[in-house]
């Protein structure tokens, strides 16, 4: 499940920088093969943080409240990878680090516990799954006091 698309991205950015962003030739022409990816990755990045205490993706169908929450933070996140990965940028704009550095933040404080996603009714949590390796002995064959005097 998607938490924004790339007609967002684009909305946000602007054509003309949302172009020079994700053109990896010249910087003139969008490319939404590279805005797909610069998506992607900032939605496994929210859910690396979501994933600690929600199932992710977190499904955001019937939570309108939840669904903007949500996009505004991954826009934040893609806003900024978008400009980090781009070889026709020196280097990422202050404004843009800030709004990163808030987004982690928030996504920080929603994994410890500290803030809960807002939705109308209880959202699934992770089940606990333990891999661990398992060990089970038998019953003893004999006792202490069995083998007491031997």
């Amino acid at each position: 499940m998607a938490y924004v698309t790339t007609t967002q991205l684009s909305q946000r950015l602007g054509a003309t920088l949302y172009a020079r962003l994700t053109d990896r030739v010249n910087g003139t022409t969008a490319d939404t093969t590279v805005a797909q990816q610069i998506v992607a990755e900032a939605e496994a990045e929210a859910d690396s943080y979501l994933a600690r205490r929600y199932a992710t993706p977190v499904d955001v169908s019937g939570h309108a409240e939840l669904a903007d929450v949500l996009a505004a933070r991954v826009l934040d996140l893609a806003e900024y990878g978008a400009w980090k990965s781009s070889p026709f940028t020196n280097r990422v704009a202050a404004r843009v680090m800030d709004i990163q550095a808030a987004a982690v933040a928030w996504l920080e404080q929603v994994a410890r516990g500290e803030l809960d996603l807002p939705a109308a009714t209880v959202l699934a949590s992770p089940t606990a799954q333990d891999n661990g390796p398992r060990f089970t002995a038998e019953t003893r064959k004999f006792s202490g006091d069995e083998l007491d005097g031997l």
